[in-house]
């Protein structure tokens, strides 16, 4: 169990009351433009906390991981629904438009203060660590860390559940992905 100081408990606890009006309607918004995105927000929150405890972060990093976790797709809000519908593979011109959605995110959240360190891990959600992914192809440490295990949540949420295009993993199935992907 992590122990939290009051007075940095008091100082997230504010945060926390302070934001959630913001992030409650932006998380809405999401949920309505695409309703398989509101349990997957939900299922990314969750194991996202459990994983942060697990790996013992401390309070302020576990709770930006966890509202970074909820607002880590709300990009997609632009992106149109032909695309994150579509129940087969998306063409180039497509997956460029889909790899935007970090980066709108990212500018959706810029005016909202105390959001900086979660706008950093939104943005940079879908980096990778050998530095091959996007948005600008972070690698390693540059990769903010609360970004490093929303990516790796997120792709195993994605896997064990029905996409468009495909049928969802099983747990085994997905660990040996995620296994075999590790450092890249």
């Amino acid at each position: 169990m992590i122990v939290v100081p009051e007075r940095q408990y008091r100082k997230l606890f504010l945060q926390s009351d302070t934001l959630a009006k913001p992030v409650s309607v932006l998380t809405s918004a999401l949920g309505i433009h695409n309703a398989a995105s509101k349990g997957h927000v939900e299922r990314t929150k969750v194991l996202v906390g459990e994983v942060a405890v697990r790996l013992e972060l401390g309070a302020e990093e576990t709770w930006t991981a966890r509202q970074a976790a909820v607002l880590h797709d709300i990009g997609k809000i632009h992106i149109p629904s032909s695309i994150l519908c579509k129940p087969g593979k998306l063409s180039e011109h497509e997956w460029e438009i889909m790899r935007r959605h970090p980066e709108i995110g990212a500018e959706m959240l810029s005016g909202i203060p105390g959001l900086e360190r979660v706008r950093a891990a939104v943005l940079a959600h879908h980096e990778r660590f050998d530095g091959r992914g996007y948005p600008a192809g972070l690698a390693g440490d540059e990769i903010p860390a609360e970004a490093r295990l929303i990516s790796v949540v997120d792709a195993y949420d994605a896997m064990t559940n029905d996409r468009p295009y495909r049928k969802a993993l099983s747990h085994e199935e997905a660990i040996a992905e995620l296994e075999a992907g590790a450092g890249s």
